[in-house]
């Protein structure tokens, strides 16, 4: 995988600056808001978007932007794909029957 991750779009100019500061300023820290309140509070290696590009937002201002975990990163950004896979229309053409079922 790439240094972007699974990214489609490239991230803004000075990323790996911006990355620093938001480790930092998070403390190193997993931000995620836990159910029973405070946050997951596990070491943090990622930085990720608060509301992303999967929801039409393109921000990435240091408001928008937190420390996750790699646990946390990936269930977020599972969701945010699946979420955009059911969002997409259905196929214009129906699926063909396979060759073996045909008459």
């Amino acid at each position: 995988m790439s240094s972007q991750g699974r990214r489609s779009a490239p991230l803004p100019k000075g990323w790996h600056r911006t990355r620093g500061r938001i480790l930092k300023r998070d403390g190193r820290i997993c931000q995620w808001p836990l159910v029973t309140g405070g946050i997951c509070g596990e070491p943090a290696n990622q930085v990720d978007h608060k509301i992303g590009a999967a929801q039409g937002v393109d921000d990435h201002s240091e408001a928008n932007l937190w420390a996750l975990c790699q646990w946390h990163h990936d269930q977020k950004t599972g969701r945010e794909a699946s979420a955009v896979a059911h969002a997409r229309p259905p196929r214009a053409r129906p699926t063909e029957a396979h060759p073996g079922l045909l008459p």
